[in-house]
């Protein structure tokens, strides 16, 4: 399944085969849904989502939404065949805890922790993050892989239509002038929905929010986290991604990406190694 411009789409990309023994799934890890030539974190964690969905199907589990994922990127896996090896932790009656292991050549390459539900209908009773004010769509500036900051080729800005709040836009504004917040609109460029799955790969999709405080080089995560909070309405997300606290040579990361009604529907925290020139 071909997405655009010979993307394989990000449902093929993520597609899983269950292995002959219980518990195991094959995936062809693509180059396409990569960062400077290596998987996306974001992209990995959905296909393991999606192992592990299959996993508690096959033991009569009818919880096909990711409250949450915790993962922790031991290696960084080259986009070849992986596999996932799937541990249903408990099975209950509303919620199971599942963790999922990516290996290569028997190496594991990422350590997930997952909780798995079916999302009820929307109930919100609070809700303290508002949709932020943004430049509208057709104002905004679509991210080109090879361009600008993204002097190496970032694979999944060709899969992904992301369109930069210009506000947010410039990436050499250094500590004194630079806010360290990115924020844009965001799509699959072959049309495909966004929806729950997606979502755990939207909270990585954005450049590090590092990049106007002319942070050198990519900022490689270490653990990112993802909470599904509600299905997406249809239409492109707004995320937004910010950095906290840069120290020591780390920095945290925090995402949030609403829907097209905004609706905080995701949010996701990342720990990752930076640097400056």
């Amino acid at each position: 399944m071909i997405g655009v411009a010979g993307v394989p789409s990000f449902e093929a990309a993520t597609d899983v085969t269950a292995g002959s023994r219980p518990g195991t799934f094959s995936v062809l890890l693509s180059d396409e849904w990569c960062v400077v030539g290596k998987p996306n974190g974001g992209y990995m964690a959905a296909a393991m989502i999606r192992a592990a969905t299959m996993e508690l199907a096959r033991r009569g589990q009818q919880h096909p939404d990711c409250v949450a994922i915790t993962s922790t990127f031991l290696g960084a896996p080259d986009p070849t065949d992986a596999i996932i090896d799937v541990s249903v932790l408990r099975a209950g009656r509303g919620v199971s805890q599942v963790r999922a292991t990516l290996l290569q050549d028997g190496q594991p390459m990422v350590e997930s922790q997952l909780v798995m539900s079916r999302l009820k209908a929307p109930d919100r009773l609070y809700d303290s993050a508002p949709v932020p004010e943004m430049t509208p769509l057709d104002q905004c500036i679509r991210g080109e892989s090879g361009e600008g900051p993204f002097e190496h080729r970032v694979m999944i800005m060709e899969g992904t239509r992301v369109l930069y709040d210009p506000l947010t836009a410039v990436f050499n504004q250094g500590f004194d002038d630079g806010l360290a917040e990115v924020r844009g609109w965001a799509e699959f460029e072959d049309g495909r929905a966004v929806d729950a799955l997606a979502l755990h790969y939207l909270i990585d999709c954005m450049p590090p929010a590092t990049f106007p405080l002319q942070s050198a080089g990519w900022v490689p995560t270490l653990q990112l986290t993802s909470y599904l909070r509600a299905h997406p309405a249809p239409g492109p997300v707004i995320i937004r991604q910010k950095a906290q606290v840069i120290d020591a040579g780390f920095v945290d990361e925090v995402c949030e990406i609403w829907d097209s009604t905004g609706r905080l529907v995701a949010q996701g925290t990342q720990l990752a190694k930076v640097r400056f020139a």
